[in-house]
């Protein structure tokens, strides 16, 4: 991003700080509960917004040499990323041509794959190259791997889960491509996965990240503790690039930008951010740092469930000194994300399944929340406000009859 940009942004920031405000949305929006619950809505979902679209599904720390694979899925579709030994990370529907089977699973570094049904051998690139008693089969009937449609640019790898599928990286990501490259995702590599099944619907876990509303509480133990109670605690700025969302916050001393003349400003500005990536993927971290995260929450079998997956990366050539603390920041982003966000979110479920809550709401410091949401309505035609009205309607209506 240019630099003035990056300073404007960090003007507001300081403003926040300086008179101890939090940047406030347009409105306090109430919103149906069907969006965590509602199992037609979910599996429209699973096609609108995952099935029919690019995602950006892994970084290319996840694959950082030929012969490396990962194994993940798309709203339940197998897919297997690898880098060939050509340098270039392909993708794949993760199904041998013959009877389906998958061929990887987790991530790794190989030669080749090999189904485990009956030995069909696929190189890096997708061919097929081995078949037992090939002779049994019509020449045409053998085929490689299904490629899919992928991009690798800046460290992030987007794939369209459809072999026929229409991607184009910069279109993808619009004006988030440009403040991304700040991040410098290329400079860092893997240091811990995480994978789980997850109690919640997959939005739970992109709105933990898009709002700090609940960071003094939920966090206090944690993050308070790491970070402390300072002006900049509540300074963040909710910033849209066109369907992705960035929570920019204070990262080290920003306070003494207060005193620095504009000019001598460190191009870091003193800010990082998590950022959403439409509709599911989460990245983040960044200075003081040197750490980002990569979270994706992919719908499950059933509304209230999802696949959820934490990889977390460090600055590659760290010192042992530094790797260490790299370290320990992952034993506090997963203590925050498992321990307290995502126990949460589960009971958040549950209760929603409930019906112990007509609706929920989405206030003015939830400003990141608010604007997802609306564009997950948008994209599947759901009126959210038609529906708040009927659950109002009915709730008259049963204080009525109990009268």
């Amino acid at each position: 991003m240019e630099r003035a940009k990056r300073v404007a942004m960090a003007k507001k920031i300081l403003e926040l700080a300086n008179t101890g405000k939090a940047e406030y949305g347009e409105e306090s929006w109430e919103t149906d509960i069907g969006r965590f619950t509602d199992p037609v809505r979910f599996e429209v979902e699973k096609q609108k917004l995952f099935l029919e679209r690019p995602q950006l599904i892994a970084l290319s720390a996840d694959l950082p040499e030929p012969g490396n694979y990962y194994a993940t899925e798309i709203a339940g579709r197998p897919i297997l990323l690898v880098r060939g030994k050509d340098g270039i990370a392909r993708a794949f529907l993760n199904a041998c041509r013959h009877r389906g089977v998958q061929v990887a699973k987790g991530c790794g570094k190989a030669a080749g794959f090999s189904c485990p049904y009956h030995a069909w051998t696929y190189g890096l690139d997708g061919s097929l190259i081995s078949v037992p008693n090939r002779s049994a089969f019509e020449e045409k009937q053998l085929n490689g791997l299904v490629e899919l449609p992928s991009a690798e640019k800046g460290g992030m790898i987007l794939v369209h889960p459809q072999p026929d599928g229409q991607l184009d990286f910069d279109e993808f990501f619009g004006p988030m491509q440009d403040y991304l490259k700040d991040f410098k995702i290329e400079s860092y590599e893997l240091i811990h996965a995480y994978t789980t099944k997850a109690r919640i619907n997959w939005k739970h876990a992109v709105d933990g990240g898009l709002e700090s509303y609940h960071t003094p509480f939920l966090h206090k133990d944690t993050f308070g503790k790491a970070f402390g109670d300072t002006p900049t605690m509540n300074a963040l700025l909710h910033v849209p690039f066109g369907m992705h969302h960035a929570l920019v916050g204070a990262a080290g001393d920003i306070m003494q930008l207060n005193n620095m003349p504009e000019a001598e400003w460190p191009d870091h500005c003193f800010f990082n951010s998590t950022n959403s990536i439409f509709p599911n993927t989460v990245v983040g971290g960044g200075f003081p740092l040197p750490i980002l995260f990569f979270q994706r929450s992919e719908p499950g079998e059933k509304v209230g469930v999802c696949d959820y997956v934490f990889r977390l990366y460090g600055l590659k050539n760290s010192t042992p000194e530094e790797r260490a603390g790299q370290m320990e920041a992952v034993k506090l982003f997963m203590e925050v994300s498992q321990q307290e966000d995502m126990k949460v979110q589960e009971n958040s479920q549950i209760m929603m399944e409930k019906g112990v809550v007509p609706t929920v709401v989405f206030g003015k410091r939830e400003i990141n929340l608010t604007r997802m949401h609306k564009e997950y309505d948008k994209m599947i035609g759901h009126d959210a406000d038609k529906a708040v009205r009927e659950v109002h309607a009915r709730m008259k209506k049963h204080r009525q009859a109990a009268e």
